[in-house]
């Protein structure tokens, strides 16, 4: 078939492709990606709103858990996003899912058949205790789940720091599913782990009636955070890895623990010292790597000391709990963001299909509630332990989501799509009064 129309024209309508497409394929990795909500970044339509967990459906859909406020107060609030970043309006209302009179989702898994767990506080109230909810795939309660959609149990206690409006700002409890399909939470205050039943009951098999008192959780920090579990990993031998540290949005450069059960949920004895390793690094996230080797992360002070910095650091364990020596330095990798950034930490960790390391956080100049400003940080290691020159600028990444002074924005979760592509869910807090605040989803190119 003979094409028509001006050859010349033609050539510069391909050309103009070509260089797009250039452009778009060499743009650096740790880029925010433009073919995500706007220019990369995803803001939730609420006046008052944080994002603590974020998972990724089979198919690509985005779904974040966390909180708001409606006139009742505080709600738990789920939300699912296209992979263009735009709200799924199949899910939910217009793309997202309320439940009143809760203190918040502090964490989200998406099971095998695609319903969507997460977890979070009973009430707005403290003291409050651990609930969970499962939703069908359309944002609607599971009602064979629990009571409802939600569990009943009352035995998981949980008491968050929290801030204006009783926001909960220090979640201290984590959430992960087993391959069979039940349920693991713990919470803080004391440190208690709870196993759940695919139908919502606890599972009276583990620990005593279904609750374990956890081990070495470590010491408080003054009267300002106490420690807590932060995240659950689940091995494929059915062992449990359970991260503690203090899991605030001001980083804290406090050493914390890693400890490990066994599928009863009796301490695993052979793991480390007695069961637990401990970690210089205050462990606010844990992955586990294809080869067994565990990595925890958080906040850890910069050397030498003399800048008096704070960044993001990383441990690495083998899988009988002892520091691989052969990772970063001496077991150690650190971030450091400078003296522009001076109290950094991450509190999301996740990992590439190539095996690299990409840790998120808050690059923060100062303490939440204190001469408070904060970016979104990432930094990206490579799997020996050094930075990766090839992400951001140096191997980091800092992200003004709200520019000014007092404006603190912090990434809380992390996921990496089937495409490598790096998607970081936070909030941002303005000023101290916390006059408002909203729920951000950025994503990121990893190549």
């Amino acid at each position: 078939m003979r094409l028509s129309g001006n050859p010349r024209r033609l050539s510069l309508f391909a050309l103009a492709i070509l260089l797009c497409g250039a452009t778009y394929a060499s743009a650096q990795a740790g880029s925010l990606d433009p073919t995500f909500a706007t220019s990369g970044i995803f803001t939730v339509p609420a006046v008052r709103g944080n994002a603590l967990g974020v998972a990724i459906q089979s198919n690509g859909q985005i779904v974040v858990a966390g909180s708001g406020i409606d006139a009742d107060g505080l709600v738990d609030t789920i939300l699912r996003l296209n992979t263009d970043g735009t709200l799924d309006t199949t899910f939910g209302s217009g793309g997202i899912v309320t439940i009143n009179n809760t203190g918040g989702f502090f964490a989200v898994a998406i099971q095998s058949n695609g319903e969507i767990v997460a977890a979070g506080s009973a009430s707005g109230e403290v003291p409050s205790y651990v609930q969970v909810a499962r939703f069908e795939t359309n944002g609607s309660l599971d009602t064979s789940f629990g009571s409802g959609g939600l569990t009943t149990a009352t035995a998981i206690p949980f008491l968050p720091i929290t801030g204006a409006g009783n926001f909960t700002e220090n979640p201290g409890a984590a959430l992960a599913l087993q391959p069979n399909g039940e349920i693991l939470v713990a919470a803080s205050n004391p440190g208690v782990m709870g196993r759940f039943t695919t139908s919502g009951q606890l599972d009276a098999t583990f620990g005593n009636g279904g609750i374990v008192t956890l081990a070495n959780v470590g010491p408080a920090l003054a009267n300002t955070a106490s420690p807590s579990p932060t995240q659950i990993v689940v091995e494929k031998s059915g062992k449990i890895l359970v991260a503690a540290g203090i899991p605030t949005p001001t980083p804290v450069a406090l050493a914390g623990t890693l400890s490990r059960y066994n599928s009863d949920g009796s301490l695993d004895t052979t793991f480390g010292a007695l069961g637990s390793a401990a970690s210089v690094a205050t462990p606010t996230a844990l992955v586990l790597q294809k080869d067994g080797k565990i990595v925890v992360a958080g906040a850890l002070a910069v050397v030498p000391p003399a800048a008096n910095r704070v960044g993001f650091g990383l441990v690495r364990y083998n899988s009988a709990g002892m520091v691989d020596k052969t990772f970063g330095s001496g077991g150690v990798a650190v971030a450091d963001f400078g003296t522009n950034a001076a109290l950094s930490g991450a509190f999301a960790l996740a990992i590439q299909s190539n095996g690299e390391l990409v840790a998120a956080g808050a690059a923060a100049q100062g303490p939440f509630f204190s001469g408070f400003n904060s970016a979104f940080g990432l930094a990206r290691f490579t799997t020996t332990g050094a930075l990766d020159s090839s992400f951001g600028t140096g191997g980091l990444v800092m992200t003004t989501l709200e520019s000014g002074s007092s404006v603190y924005s912090y990434v809380a979760g992390m996921a990496i799509q089937s495409d490598g592509k790096i998607v970081a869910a936070g909030s941002t807090i303005v000023d101290e009064g916390f006059d408002h605040g909203a729920a951000q989803v950025a994503r990121y190119l990893a190549q």
